[in-house]
C-alpha cells in the first residue's frame, strides 16, 4: 500500500520518535502530523516518544511552542508511524505493544536497516544515503504534492542542520532539499540560532568526567578513546573528538539493567578506513550487551541491559579488527 493511502485511511494514528528525541526526530514528527492533517483531516493523531532532548525542546520553543508530544499513549491505533529509527529497542517499552502488527506500522528512517525490519513494519521508507529523516520527509511532501507552512519548513530545516552538523555532511541532493525548505519559508538564521545551546552544568561535568576517565588506544595511526560515564554519552564523545580523538566511544549506565553506548568518529576516519560505526561496531556490540545497536558511519549507538565493561572492551576489538582489515584491503589493491 502506498504511504499516502496509509495516512489517508487510518482513523487513529500514533506518530512515534526514538528516546531522547533529537531535532531530526521531532522535526519529522511535526511534519508527518501536518501531512496527515492535510490528507486525512478527520484522523486523530497522537505524537509520542519516551523523552525529548533539551536541544529539541529549545527548537520546538522557537518554532512550535504549543506542540504536544506525550510520553505515553492509550487506546488502539490503526497506524503507527515510527520515525528516525527502525528498531524497537530505540523506543520506550511503554510503546512496544503498539508495534506488534507489522501491517499497521510504517517506518521512515535514514539509519542502517535493521535486519528484522520486515517483522517490525510491512511498509518502510528507509534511505541510508540520505542525511536525515527530515530530508526524507521533505521529499515525501513533494511526492504527495503537499504545501508546507513556515513552522514545518523551519523544523525540517533545523532537523537537517542538526544531523548534518550544519551541512558539514551534505551532498548536492541534501543542499537542494534545504533550498526547497527555504522557498517554503524556512529562515536559515533562525534555525541556526535555535540549535545553539550551551551545555548545562551536569552535561559539562559529564564531559569533563569522560575526559578524566579516558583510555587511549593507539591503533595503527588512529587515536581511539573509550570512557565510562553515567549520562550524556553522545555529548561526551563529541567532547573527546574535540580534544583530538579520531574515534570516541562512551558507555553509560543510566539505570539498573540498562546500558547505553555512543560512538563518534571523524569524517577523515570514515573516509580513509571505510569503517561504519553503526554497521561494523554498534550492531555486533548490541548482541553482547543484550540489546540492539546501529546508526551512521560517523555517529552510532547501542542500548542493552548488561556487560558495560565487556562491551567497551569488545568495541575496541571490533575497531582494531576493522582497521586491520581495511589496511589489508588497501595494501592488496
Amino acid at each position: 500500500m502506498k504511504i499516502r493511502d496509509l495516512l489517508t485511511n487510518a482513523q487513529r494514528i500514533l506518530v512515534l520518535g526514538h528516546h531522547n528525541a533529537d531535532p531530526d526526530a521531532i522535526g519529522s514528527m511535526y511534519a508527518i502530523q501536518k501531512a496527515i492533517e492535510k490528507v486525512n483531516p478527520v484522523g486523530h493523531i497522537t505524537l509520542a516518544c519516551d523523552d525529548v532532548s533539551r536541544l529539541s525542546n529549545q527548537v520546538l520553543e522557537a518554532f512550535s511552542p504549543d506542540i504536544q508530544i506525550k510520553d505515553e499513549a492509550s487506546g488502539a491505533f490503526d497506524l503507527v508511524v515510527l520515525l528516525d529509527t527502525n528498531s524497537r529497542m530505540q523506543i520506550g517499552t511503554q510503546f512496544h505493544g503498539y508495534i506488534q502488527d507489522p501491517s499497521k506500522v510504517l517506518v521512515i528512517d535514514h539509519h542502517e536497516e535493521n535486519p528484522e525490519i520486515s517483522k517490525l513494519a510491512a511498509t518502510h521508507m528507509i534511505h541510508t544515503d540520505r542525511s536525515s529523516t527530515c530530508e526524507i520527509v521533505t521529499g515525501l511532501f513533494e511526492s504527495m504534492n503537499l504545501e508546507m507552512d513556515k513552522a514545518t519548513a523551519n523544523l525540517l530545516l533545523a532537523g537537517m542542520m542538526f544531523d548534518t552538523r550544519r551541512f558539514f555532511y551534505a551532498d548536492k541532493e541534501t543542499l537542494s532539499t534545504a533550498l526547497k525548505l527555504l522557498e517554503f519559508g524556512a529562515e536559515y538564521e533562525e534555525c541556526v540560532y535555535s540549535l545553539i545551546i550551551r551545555p548545562d552544568r551536569s552535561e559539562r561535568i559529564a564531559r569533563l568526567k569522560a575526559a578524566s576517565r579516558t583510555r587511549i588506544h593507539m591503533i595503527s595511526r588512529w587515536i581511539v578513546t573509550t570512557s565510562i560515564v553515567n549520562a550524556f554519552e553522545a555529548s561526551s564523545c563529541r567532547g573527546l573528538l574535540g580534544l583530538g580523538a579520531d574515534v570516541a566511544i562512551a558507555a553509560g549506565k543510566p539505570a539498573e539493567n540498562v546500558v547505553r553506548f555512543s560512538a563518534r568518529s571523524t569524517k577523515e576516519f570514515f573516509e580513509e578506513t571505510g569503517i561504519n560505526l553503526g554497521k561494523d561496531i554498534m550492531e555486533p556490540l548490541g548482541e553482547i550487551i543484550g540489546g540492539k545497536g546501529g546508526g551512521h558511519p560517523n555517529a552510532a549507538g547501542a542500548n542493552g541491559e548488561k556487560n558495560r565493561t565487556k562491551g567497551l572492551n569488545k568495541s575496541v576489538e571490533f575497531i582494531r579488527t576493522a582497521i586491520a582489515k581495511s589496511e589489508a584491503n588497501h595494501y592488496d589493491s
